[in-house]
């Protein structure tokens, strides 16, 4: 998906001066040329015609990145060559500016999660909105791992605040940046402006070139890194420095506007996916737009200058910044009471409408109004005191909710029972059940086996605590992220003398623990967690931290020398199940050094997020599940059909407890059965346990064990 920008929020400098004429005269470094509102009107109608209709990136994030980098240089450069840069003027500006609108935006954000979004989302939001106020979202949604070219249907209303918080940090360092050149200049006796070009050169070069490794590392947290995007502010201030000197003759400049405003239009259509940002991809659309500032002023009636100049995209480029702040929450609200993925033709048309109407009002109330009533705007203090207010009224509103969901959570935990997990021994094909079996009103996977009459009572874990019904939140510290590539290893559950089982992989091997933690309570079994986020157990090439981790991790379990490694042994997509690539080569490996191979089929990876989908169109809605066929797990897995796999794996299926029937539902005796659309909820991990602990006895011929002495999960050195 594209990422929007906010439309530069620089100050305003004196003067428009037009760069027409046949001789197109030299601006000066004050200069503020006029095509760049409508450079913004063209950004700003990328992102949302891509956001609407087409998911894809457009470019235009970057646009606004270099525009920033443009302008800002300019005033510093002239507030330095006036004698020095006052900071505490220049960040009072800044806030005042760019506060009250984007933060009024957030607080009507919230009022729309509450009237629009399902309540499994309002814990996130909280999050989101609170880092989003302070302006280090961009930082909270790169510890997150959140993948913005994924589905928009789970997607928070404020993750397009990102690049705000990216420009807000830029402003807070550039007027640094550039005092520090001028500086120097003055104690070294060389220009001012070639120092700030050195400067800019440095910080461009070395910003780039760390922006092409981490894209390549890990483009999803690169995508939101401030020091990944530093260049594409260097640039546009480099542009700044350089435009007396680019200076082509007009047939030429009318050609070269026409291909960065082409290129710039057909930057999502030529990167598709988006995964290449902000790497060497983002030189594309920059470089689009800095052919659009160095053609201005040809004053040839058939230029793309002269398209910029226009009224229309001038008045969109002065309404960019409130229409990007709007435009996304009414887009995922959309996206979520329709439970589509893109907006139709008419839906994305009124969608637009609503978000321009309310980009004027905000615009006129935040930004006009605001200004010409003096309020904030007559003093340094002036500003800091309004901005705060701002940040202190959203931070009230979000603790407001909190307060407000809490008592919402403790009604839904009190309305219903936990999900029941039997202790006596059950078969694992299913059919009669034991002996002195009886199910309680929230049987999950039993249900699933056995059958029999369900009581009509909510589904649990409910819509407020489902989304911390998951392994990672229920053992802190025991998974590593996507950056760091040493194996943290924790012992799950209450600590047991019996057979030791290490478990191996990403997120999709971590959401067996809970139930693993169960049967390490019945039988006394060791269980040790060595996860990673997106990280599978297999020799074959991932991304860099992954494939360290993977070498370190085979080590560990020579040292750790487990009594067997559980780990997956397929895994499912979208596009059906495979044999994940460098498997049976880790797993020959493991048996040469002894250690056996419990290989678990992979679960369904549904197509919506189930806990927002059941909450909107309820748990029997065939929107929310998915036939086995889908995903091919209506046919023998992949590992079953091979003949070259080490004997010491065994592999174990329990896919008829997930999809009875070939079919797939959210909710499996009134248990929700996923947390977001991947990964199983705890409550329902743990119904699978005496399933798959029967499994486990059977693989490895295990004596079931005496219960374990209770003790607490071990947390990593």
């Amino acid at each position: 998906m594209s990422q929007p920008a906010p439309a530069d929020l620089s100050p305003p400098v004196a003067g428009h001066t037009v760069l027409t004429g046949p001789t197109r005269p030299l601006p000066q470094l004050g200069t503020r040329i006029p095509e760049i509102d409508g450079l913004r009107g063209v950004a700003i109608a990328l992102i949302v015609i891509y956001h609407v209709w087409m998911n894809r990136v457009s470019g235009g994030v970057d646009a606004f990145f270099l525009l920033s980098g443009f302008l800002i240089t300019m005033s510093l450069t002239r507030s330095a060559g006036r004698g020095r840069i006052r900071l505490a003027a220049y960040y009072s500006r800044i806030a005042r500016r760019i506060t009250p609108p984007a933060l009024l935006v957030l607080v009507g954000v919230v009022l729309l999660a509450l009237w629009w979004l399902p309540q499994s989302r309002w814990q996130g939001i909280i999050g989101d909105v609170t880092a989003t106020a302070l302006y280090v979202v961009n930082w909270h949604l790169a510890e997150s791992s959140v993948d913005y070219l994924a589905s928009r249907y789970a997607a928070s209303p404020v993750q397009h605040y990102w690049s705000l918080a990216v420009q807000a940090q830029f402003y807070l360092v550039w007027p640094l940046l550039i005092g520090a050149a001028a500086w120097v200049a003055s104690r070294v006796g060389v220009p001012r402006r070639r120092a700030v070009a050195t400067a800019l050169v440095i910080v461009f070069a070395a910003s780039l070139a760390y922006s092409v490794h981490r894209t390549a590392a890990n483009q999803t947290y690169t995508y939101f890194d401030t020091v990944a995007r530093l260049w594409e502010f260097a640039l546009g201030g480099l542009v700044l420095l350089a435009l007396p000197y680019l200076r082509p003759d007009r047939r030429l400049a009318v050609a070269l506007g026409w291909v960065g405003l082409a290129g710039l239009a057909i930057c999502g259509l030529v990167f598709r996916a988006g995964s290449e940002f902000p790497g060497w991809a983002a030189l594309w659309p920059t470089l689009a737009a800095s052919l659009l500032i160095v053609t201005a002023g040809t004053g040839s009636p058939y230029g793309a200058d002269r398209l910029l100049r226009s009224r229309p995209l001038r008045w969109l480029g002065g309404l960019s910044y409130a229409l990007y702040l709007w435009h996304w929450p009414l887009l995922i609200c959309y996206l979520t009471v329709t439970g589509s993925t893109a907006a139709s033709l008419r839906g994305g048309v009124l969608l637009i409408v609503g978000s321009l109407v309310l980009a004027m009002a905000t615009k006129w109330l935040a930004e006009d109004r605001l200004q010409a009533s003096g309020l904030g705007q007559r003093t340094v203090r002036g500003g800091f005191v309004l901005a705060t207010s701002a940040v202190v009224l959203v931070l009230a509103t979000t603790a407001a909710w909190a307060a407000y969901i809490g008592q919402l959570a403790e009604r839904q935990t009190g309305a219903g029972e936990a999900a029941f997990v039997p202790t006596v021994p059950v078969p694992p094909g299913g059919g009669t059940p034991p002996p002195g079996l009886v199910l309680g009103p929230y049987p999950g996977a039993l249900h699933a086996a056995y059958g029999g009459e369900l009581p009509d009572l909510p589904y649990r874990p409910g819509p407020l605590s489902v989304r911390d019904d998951r392994a990672g939140e229920l053992y802190p510290g025991c998974h590593q992220n996507q950056q760091d590539s040493e194996p943290i290893v924790c012992e799950i559950g209450p600590g047991g003398t019996g057979p030791t089982i290490a478990v191996v992989g990403g997120s999709r091997a971590q959401h067996w623990l809970p139930t693993l933690e169960v049967l390490a309570e019945q039988h006394g079994w060791r269980i040790l967690a060595i996860t990673k986020s997106g990280c599978l157990f297999t020799l074959a090439e991932q991304y860099e931290s992954c494939m360290e981790w993977n070498r370190r991790v085979f080590g560990e379990l020579l040292r750790l020398r487990p009594d067997a490694v559980f780990t997956t042994g397929t895994r499912v997509s979208r596009d059906g199940e495979n044999l994940p690539t460098g498997y049976l080569e880790r797993w020959r490996a493991l048996e040469a050094a002894g250690i056996p191979v419990l290989a678990v089929r992979d679960v369904p990876r549904p197509l919506v997020d189930v806990p927002d989908c059941v909450e909107v169109h309820g748990p029997t809605s065939p929107r929310c599940g998915s036939p086995a066929a889908q995903f091919g797990l209506d046919d023998p897995p992949p590992l079953a059909r091979r003949t070259d796999v080490p004997r010491s794996v065994t592999l174990i299926d329990l896919t008829p407890l997930l999809c009875p029937d070939a079919y797939c539902p959210p909710v499996i005796g009134n248990v929700l059965v996923y947390h977001d659309n991947s990964h199983l909820t705890a409550t329902y991990a743990r119904t699978l346990a005496p399933f798959l602990g029967a499994a486990i006895l059977e693989a490895t011929g295990w004596e079931p064990g005496a219960p374990a002495v209770s003790a607490p999960t071990t947390p990593p050195a």
